[in-house]
């Protein structure tokens, strides 16, 4: 096949991995394992090194903001610093079980006695260390979530979004590695678990910056066209500035496009000025310029 046509044939083929196609994840309905009849038993799968290499980047990373943040004690093991991690907001909650997956990871790869495999396309943490019984059973769709999800919380602290939007969009992120996790155990042997509040789009947004609105009985109402009230195929993120400060409200915090008042300050933007947002936000938000004469296209 020539070079031509492998381009024709594959046109991801050298492309950056930024490319916004379709994510793909396992599944299961029901708790019977059966596995696809029409494919052949594949060969011994290598230890995918790339995507374990980005979480045990991710591990040092968490553990070294962790620890400027919240400095401890000197001489305290990882699981003790764990306890004495900050859990006072579900955020804080969702971080500190974040730092126990990544944790494992690091430990294991790192550690003489750690031992990892890849076996039934799960990628396998396990080592008797320290006389504790860690194990990280996780699919590598997983462990790119876990990249993701630490490099969305690294960049959140220069965010100039809410605090409860960064949450939402981590809770997001965590309950989607609990589902690619097939095993766990360290000195607590189970993950935090957390309800969903409501539900919220992490895989896309749709920002809109013209949000037409009005104040009545208590409540901030948006007019929402009837063919993007569907909060699941249009997550929108409603830039608003009502009382000189601008919010960054997602539809989903609303009911049937109404939020009560009260709720705002929740969704106030994190801006130095109360209005400016960083100037990596202009392209978001193009607009068409009108000429007079030109034929609507």
């Amino acid at each position: 096949m020539s070079f031509m046509e492998r381009l024709a044939a594959d046109a991801a083929f050298g492309w950056p991995r930024r490319l916004a196609g379709p994510e793909h994840r396992q599944i299961e309905l029901y708790t019977k394992r059966k596995a696809l009849s029409f494919l052949p038993d594949p060969p011994p799968p290598e230890l995918p090194l790339a995507p374990i290499a980005a979480v045990c980047r991710a591990a040092f990373l968490v553990d070294a903001v962790l620890s400027a943040r919240h400095p401890g004690a000197p001489g305290r093991t990882s699981w003790q610093r764990y306890l004495d991690l900050p859990k006072a907001s579900r955020t804080d909650k969702i971080v500190a079980e974040l730092y126990r997956i990544v944790r494992i990871a690091r430990t294991v790869a790192f550690h003489p006695q750690g031992h990892m495999e890849m076996r039934d396309a799960i990628v396998r943490f396990n080592g008797a260390i320290d006389r504790v019984a860690l194990s990280l059973e996780i699919t590598v769709a997983g462990l790119d979530l876990i990249e993701a999800m630490t490099a969305y919380w690294l960049a959140a602290a220069e965010s100039p979004y809410p605090e409860a939007y960064v949450e939402a969009m981590l809770a997001e992120y965590f309950f989607d590695i609990v589902a690619e996790i097939k095993r766990f155990a360290d000195e607590d042997r189970i993950l935090y678990q957390f309800r969903r509040a409501s539900p919220f789009n992490r895989h896309f947004r749709l920002d809109c910056d013209n949000p037409k609105s009005s104040v009545a009985d208590g409540a901030l109402a948006f007019e929402i066209p009837p063919a993007h009230r569907d909060a699941a195929r249009y997550p929108i993120d409603f830039f608003l500035v009502h009382d000189q400060t601008l919010h960054i409200i997602p539809v989903e915090a609303t009911r049937e496009g109404r939020i009560a008042l009260s709720e705002l300050p929740r969704w106030r933007a994190r801006t130095p000025d109360d209005l400016s947002l960083p100037a990596a936000f202009r392209p978001r938000f193009a607009r068409e310029v009108m000429v007079v004469g030109q034929p609507m296209t």
